[in-house]
């Protein structure tokens, strides 16, 4: 099956892997960087940098792990979508909860070498900039020196605050959701009862995230909170109506033929929220 979404635009392939970028993205971005030029155009530009090249290659690199993780496991993959509120990737596999916990746990851990890379960079630039080799999170004024320090140590802010949130936060259809139902359906409960589980947690997860985007007044946060409501309504429809083997959760955890044998597992979306890194690099 060929990726194509309504919307989006081709941006190449990686190890064989569509990569789309969804229109809508660049429409946020010009949004956020219009909400930065009361600070001046150094700023303009810091938010640029992080919020449109370092925010979509870390978001890719982590979609991508997912990726490699399914395909490590038997699994398929049809593409990757850079969007708004993050990214999916669309895989699917039929090798079970033990397994789907690998292919989740993977993108959050690709973070940890970007950490490496960025703290890298930044002591680079805290010792062109002071002669120390001590590396300081703390954003400078984004100018000479300052801009590129400024963007090294947002990317590090950003690396650490989703590699948290993606990978402690069960909220489905985080990849911290995703880790809670395989750990539940890998320790022996019932489909239906870690479906009832994973939507009690998500519910209240979601409406928190969305009152924190109200008093922070980030839009993103609370479409991220409005998705996750929506992702849970769909998981609750599923489950109502007596279809949760064809929820592609659970379906990509539940066993089934192995890969070209039969129908197998629906592509399930890995979802990557960014709002969290971004929230932790604002001015």
């Amino acid at each position: 099956m060929q990726l194509n979404l309504p919307g989006s635009v081709p941006l190449g392939s990686l190890f064989g892997i569509p990569v789309r970028l969804h229109l809508t993205f660049l429409v946020l971005l010009g949004a956020q960087l219009l909400g930065s030029i009361y600070y001046g155009g150094n700023y303009v530009l810091l938010w640029f940098l992080l919020l449109g090249p370092v925010l979509l290659l870390t978001v890719l690199f982590h979609e991508l792990g997912h990726c490699l993780a399914a395909r490590s496991v038997g699994g398929h993959v049809e593409g990757i979508l850079l969007w708004p509120l993050g990214g999916l990737a669309f895989i699917g596999h039929t090798a079970g909860p033990k397994a789907d916990m690998w292919v989740a746990v993977a993108g959050p851990l690709t973070h940890l070498p970007m950490v490496g890379f960025w703290v890298g960079m930044l002591s680079l630039a805290q010792h062109a900039a002071t002669g120390s080799w001590t590396p300081s999170l703390a954003l400078q004024e984004p100018k000479g020196m300052g801009l590129w320090q400024a963007m090294c140590a947002g990317a590090v802010i950003m690396n650490l605050s989703l590699f948290a949130f993606n990978l402690l936060v069960p909220a489905y259809p985080l990849d911290g959701g995703r880790i809670l139902v395989d750990g539940l359906l890998a320790a022996g409960v019932q489909d239906t009862l870690a479906a009832k589980i994973t939507i009690g947690v998500a519910v209240p997860i979601g409406i928190g995230i969305i009152v924190w985007g109200g008093v922070q007044f980030q839009m993103v946060t609370i479409l991220v909170g409005a998705f996750i409501l929506y992702s849970t309504w769909q998981l609750a429809a599923a489950l109502r109506g007596g279809a949760l083997k064809q929820h592609p959760m659970f379906a990509a955890v539940d066993g089934g033929p192995a890969p070209g044998q039969g129908t197998g597992a629906p592509d399930s979306a890995y979802w990557k929220f960014p709002g969290a890194g971004n929230s932790g690099t604002q001015v």
